[in-house]
């Protein structure tokens, strides 16, 4: 089975290489730095650089939700813009990659964020289904509600702006 799929891939890939570059050379960029890919071990390499870039970015974007801003506590805004600055650039080497108009760099861009939202949506449905069994825990009177009242207690608050339902580019 893992054969058959590596070599549907491999020939997907190659009809795909075979129609978007007339030539055995593709030039990608990364901001920073731009490589010529001219081997099946580039090409594989600089794949999944932008499907962990893609991953990274939206799990990126979960942190940044996860600091919630809470009353009495200002200094929760720096390291927000810090995580924001990072997921910003690595939105912005992703969509220069993808400006190459090479289509496959675009499909497998869209992969790493599409695997990466999944990674996202499965941390968020354990960590709904923890609060559900804390709740249970408490309200069955197997664990000590927490003290309410306090200025700290910010689980009626609402995420000041959601980061993970913005777009990449």
């Amino acid at each position: 089975m893992p054969s058959t799929l590596i070599s549907s891939f491999s020939e997907a890939h190659s009809r795909l290489f075979a129609r978007a570059a007339p030539t055995t050379e593709v030039y990608v960029s990364f901001v920073f730095k731009a490589y010529t890919l001219r081997t099946k071990g580039d090409f594989a390499l600089a794949y999944f650089f932008i499907i962990v870039l893609g991953v990274v970015e939206r799990l990126f974007s979960l942190a940044i939700d996860g600091i919630v801003d809470k009353p009495g506590q200002p200094w929760r805004i720096f390291p927000r813009a810090c995580l924001y600055y990072v997921v910003t650039l690595i939105r912005y080497v992703l969509m220069i990659a993808v400006m190459n108009s090479y289509v496959p760099i675009l499909l497998v861009t869209c992969l790493g964020l599409a695997l990466g939202q999944i990674a996202v949506e499965c941390i968020r449905y354990f960590l709904m289904l923890r609060r559900i069994n804390h709740k249970r825990a408490v309200a069955d009177g197997f664990s000590s509600p927490k003290e309410s009242g306090s200025l700290a207690d910010s689980e009626n608050l609402p995420p000041k702006t959601a980061h993970v339902s913005e777009s990449c580019c």
